[in-house]
């Protein structure tokens, strides 16, 4: 299992001086987000991804995968071929997708049948391009926010090209048993996102608790059995940091980009990484 981190927090560095930072923290690689404000847009992708893979392939950095904005949900746009062929030509396996967001009162089942259209549309993209879309279990009123939920999206697909990507801070916010929701996504479980939360007290306030993200290993999640079960699984794929801290969940649940940096970022950050190198020796997944 490489442990990457996801570059949300690092936008206003050039590939090299990405490289160059995920190396002096540690991590094994990166997980690149493709977005606005960001060295790789979709204006540019088709040369820039390329080209920096190259930098972090010399540089001794690996890329598993990509984060594509968080509101690409259609296959059908120009955008998406361009994307997936820039994975493709990159060797980047892995490409995590956009939400698709509940409204109140929406007619679930219909808009699953919706999804499931759009998803199959990239399961095309993917076999064509040999890449696996990702689909994220995120908390709040999004399809699939847990891995029950998920696979309503996810059954029958061709675990090659369509993937899940467990996230257990999103998990221990909504709810479900981190070994029933692996063992719901075990043929699609592709990658993990490694985020830590808690209900936090508001006094005073209604309701008097409210979800909140926190450094690895001070939230709600149990890592040393999430740990312990995904190398029970035999699970090979990338554990995606992804730096959120101290950031009240109403952000994410909005999904919206945080305006500002977590405080101790960089600090933070390799402290997770410590963390989590600790309990892999520990638990037989990898030695530090």
């Amino acid at each position: 299992m490489d442990i990457v981190l996801n570059s949300k927090f690092f936008s206003e560095l050039s590939p090299a001086e990405l490289g160059e930072k995920i190396k002096a923290f540690g991590y094994d690689g990166v997980d690149p987000c493709i977005r606005p404000g960001h060295p790789v847009t979709f204006d540019n992708v088709d040369k820039a991804l390329p080209a920096a893979t190259r930098v972090w392939k010399d540089q001794g950095v690996v890329c598993p995968m990509v984060s594509a904005p968080i509101d690409f949900n259609d296959a059908t746009l120009p955008e998406a071929e361009r994307l997936y062929a820039a994975c493709g030509a990159s060797g980047i396996p892995l490409m995590k997708m956009g939400y698709f967001r509940y409204h109140e009162g929406d007619d679930y089942w219909s808009r699953i049948d919706d999804v499931r259209k759009a998803l199959d549309s990239f399961q095309h993209l993917g076999e064509k391009h040999g890449v696996k879309t990702l689909c994220h279990t995120h908390s709040g009123p999004f399809f699939g926010s847990n891995c029950s939920g998920l696979m309503h999206l996810l059954k029958g697909f061709d675990p090659r090209y369509t993937g899940a990507y467990v996230d257990f801070g999103h998990l221990a916010l909504d709810g479900e048993d981190m070994a029933m929701g692996l063992g719901i996504v075990r043929d699609y479980l592709s990658a993990i996102g490694i985020k830590d939360a808690f209900h936090a007290h508001q006094p005073d306030q209604t309701p008097s608790y409210i979800p909140q993200f926190t450094a690895t290993g001070e939230g709600s999640v149990n890592w040393r059995r999430a740990l312990t079960l995904l190398v029970s699984l035999d699970f090979v794929g990338p554990l995606c940091v992804h730096t959120e801290y101290e950031f009240d969940e109403s952000i994410i649940r909005n999904i919206g980009y945080a305006d500002t940096k977590p405080e101790r970022l960089e600090e933070v950050a390799q402290e997770d990484l410590r963390y989590l190198r600790k309990l892999l020796a520990e638990t037989g997944g990898r030695s530090t």
